[in-house]
């Protein structure tokens, strides 16, 4: 696949460069090039900009962009990620930077592992990468709690992102602290970091807030432009778009009007995210193609795919109700493996622009040529069919769109062409199609494979999370009524015990016991140690809901009896605003048969016993002692499974084809590879709506089979021999023989 796409680039080095060099040496035009940070590597540079692209060193320069999130990646895989995106045609890489992943207690900074921010940069440099770097602090991302550290919580009198002392000053010292950490890679110091960025999507009322934003990036004067996007902007920073389509959507004409100094700039082409409980959502590539080539078409000088790595979300990472894969229907899956045809069909369009750059950028936007259509009896000029050249001569290329939804002949240049509905072809001068948006025709399509690594099934052992009884292990707090989560975890981690002794008068088998609690929220009941039942809510959204289950109660004793409610966060919610705070756990009345049970002695344990003895490392697995008959362990909740496997396969090959665990047989929980988190699994079945999925996607596939059934290894977390894996099973495992380490083997 590397091979044709570089054959493509010959090609087109060949077709066009004689061309767009007499073209520039016959017209006296602005500046423009195809640069790459090849070009400039080591020496210092300027950035700044003009009303029609970003310049370097002066010179007008097309930026094509991908985001891939460092955290949502592992440093051994961050220099395959970029050779793809180098391969595909990308100059630039854009990343957020995570505020709780550096800083996860205050003043306490973390930049090792999947937070190594200046190895992630110098990787992008030494591959000839530009960076956007997009600080926020807050940066939504479907990130848990949208990237702030929860620790902000606990600062009296705070409100998040609005003119607030007590924000402005963490918001501040945070941005200067990573201003200070990356200055060595900026481009006055020869760096690759080219465009940073101050909030995000901020489209609140407060403009004191807007100025003070404004200020701070004078204040900091880093030598570059600086980004506002998705909302209110200052007068020296750049507004950009986020949306499916910023032309169709009309976000280019008001720009124009209000910005007229600006560049257009494109910071999110949205591939969207993935919730559980829902199916799979895909955008066509079509659609993809015909957003990207019409933006370039119609002036676009920054153009960046949110997601191009969709990544994962390791850990506890990912917001409410957002799956461990975080996005997987963009140019790269989750996986890191080529989602074709979207990975070669923009390749081939992206090569194209950097060819022909010089040309679009050598001149402002042409206006629009209405193009004559075939209504089945005349011709006809529309508004929605037409044309934008470039250049002249030789050198000349033209965008010909119809943004109409159906079928349509239309006449260019004493040419009958055939054009689909939402689309765009891309000719030169002579007419010779170069490139089609809605036509992916001999670009193989579903080009893998899963195949086993691991070879019959794995050997566990198992070791069941005490319940039913006090744990000396862990300290527990008393009060007279339950506390809200995080006011007790700090978010350490997504669970915590609520126990208390209730008394039982009749035994019943339909017992209703209600707990206010919040959405994207689960919780599991005991009585005396057996598991009687589990409410969940998994809604991509933060509130309060009422939980309400009816639990068998039938065999047990009139008397006293220990309750147990093992609350688990399903991730706090990425929408943080002014006053917003968000909770977890019980948040008001517990309920048994419509008594109420708040109010009374309640004992709080702050995580599993399991996560207080790392049971999941090397270190931590001889604390406890494993049960090899771990058939025994079917279906029994909050259980812990263990296995060793060996590697027949070069870690150095899982990248371009990644190791995955195939989670079927599971229900719900956390595993680990030799002591690192890989993310929440759940088997939960994805159901297809009536309407179109959420906000560019068009269609939803695998309707009712699990929402996410592979969870990817990293290769940097492998070892040759003796891998650790571990699983924390919360609801039951049906089938955990059925558990595999499978490979996606990529097939042409």
């Amino acid at each position: 696949m590397k091979l044709s796409i570089l054959s493509l680039l010959v090609v087109l080095l060949i077709s066009s460069l004689n061309a767009v060099h007499k073209y520039r040496h016959d017209h006296k035009l602005p500046v423009s090039q195809w640069l790459t940070y090849d070009n400039l590597k080591g020496e210092p540079y300027t950035v700044s900009y003009d009303h029609r692209a970003v310049t370097i060193n002066g010179i007008r320069t097309m930026l094509i962009a991908g985001c891939i999130h460092y955290p949502r990646s592992t440093p051994g895989m961050w220099d395959y990620l970029f050779k793809m995106a180098k391969t595909q045609g990308l100059n630039t890489i854009q990343t957020y930077v995570f505020w709780n992943i550096h800083e996860y207690n205050r003043g306490q900074y973390d930049f090792t592992g999947r937070a190594n921010l200046s190895q992630f940069l110098q990787t992008a440099a030494d591959n000839g990468l530009f960076v956007n770097l997009r600080i926020g602090p807050y940066v939504c991302a479907e990130w848990n709690n949208g990237g702030l550290p929860a620790w902000l919580n606990k600062i009296p009198e705070i409100s998040f992102r609005s003119y607030n002392e007590p924000w402005l000053a963490e918001m501040k010292r945070f941005i200067g602290d990573i201003l200070n950490y990356v200055k060595p890679y900026l481009a006055s110091n020869g760096g690759p970091i080219i465009l940073a960025q101050i909030e995000n999507e901020y489209n609140d009322d407060d403009m004191n807030y807007v100025d003070w934003c404004g200020k701070v990036v004078e204040e900091f004067n880093i030598g570059i432009p600086w980004i506002m996007c998705n909302g209110y902007s200052t007068n020296n920073t750049i507004e950009t778009c986020n949306s499916c389509n910023c032309v169709d959507d009309g976000w280019t004409a008001n720009h124009l009007t209000q910005f007229p100094q600006q560049p257009f700039m494109f910071t999110e082409n949205e591939g969207w995210f993935q919730q559980w409980g829902q199916a799979v959502a895909i955008r066509t590539t079509e659609d993809l193609a015909y957003s990207v080539a019409e933006w370039f078409a119609g002036g676009g000088a920054y153009h960046s795919y949110y997601m191009w790595h969709g990544g994962n979300n390791y850990g506890r990472t990912a917001a409410s109700g957002i799956t461990t894969m975080y996005a997987d229907d963009t140019p790269l899956h989750a996986d890191g493996t080529p989602n074709e045809p979207k990975y070669s069909h923009l390749a081939k369009l992206q090569l194209l622009i950097a060819q022909y750059s010089s040309i679009l950028l050598a001149q402002d936007v042409p206006a629009r040529t209405a193009l004559p259509y075939w209504d089945g009896s005349k011709w006809i000029v529309g508004t929605q069919q037409f044309a934008y050249i470039y250049g002249e001569g030789e050198a000349q290329i033209s965008f010909i769109m119809n943004q109409a939804d159906k079928l349509l002949q239309v006449r260019y240049e004493n040419n009958n062409i055939t054009i689909s509905p939402h689309s765009v072809q891309i000719v030169d001068q002579g007419v010779n199609l170069l490139w089609e948006s809605s036509n992916v025709s001999g670009i193989s399509n579903g080009n893998s494979i899963i195949v086993p690594v691991i070879q019959g099934p794995l050997e566990w052992q198992t070791w069941q999370e005490p319940i039913g009884k006090k744990t000396a292990s862990i300290p527990v707090i008393s009060a007279s009524v339950p506390y809200e989560q995080l006011n007790v975890t700090n978010d350490d981690t997504i669970y915590l015990w609520y126990r208390r002794n209730v008394t039982i008068s009749v035994p019943n088998q339909y017992v209703l016991v209600t707990v206010q609690t919040r959405k994207s929220n689960a919780l599991l009941f005991f009585l005396n140690g057996q598991y009687l039942g589990e409410f969940d809510n998994h809604q991509h959204v933060q509130g309060n809901v009422n939980a309400r289950v009816s639990l068998d109660m039938s065999s047990f004793n009139p008397g006293e009896h220990l309750l147990e409610i093992l609350s688990i966060s399903l991730g706090l919610d990425n929408g943080v605003s002014a006053n917003s705070f968000e909770y977890k756990g019980i948040v008001g009345d517990v309920t048994i048969s419509g008594v109420s049970i708040k109010h009374a002695e309640w004992q709080h344990q702050k995580g599993l016993v399991g996560e207080y003895l790392q049971v999941y490392t090397a270190q931590g697995t001889s604390k406890v002692q494993w049960n090899h008959e771990w058939v025994e362990s079917i279906q029994k909740p909050v259980t812990w499974f263990q296995t060793k496997f060996d590697l027949s396969v070069p870690i150095q090959d899982l990248n371009a084809s990644p190791l995955l665990m195939d989670a079927n047989g599971l229900g719900r929980g956390h595993a680990y590879i030799n002591g690192n988190d890989l993310g929440l699994y759940w088997l939960i079945a994805g159901e297809c709506s009536d309407e179109p999925p959420c906000c560019c996607q068009q269609a939803q596939k695998n309707c009712m089979l699990p929402t996410q059934r592979f969870y990817h290894i990293p290769p940097d977390w492998l070892q040759a021999k003796n891998n650790l894996l571990t699983i924390f099973e919360d609801l039951g495992a049906q089938s955990p023989g059925s558990v595999s380490i499978v490979r996606r083997i990529i097939t042409l």
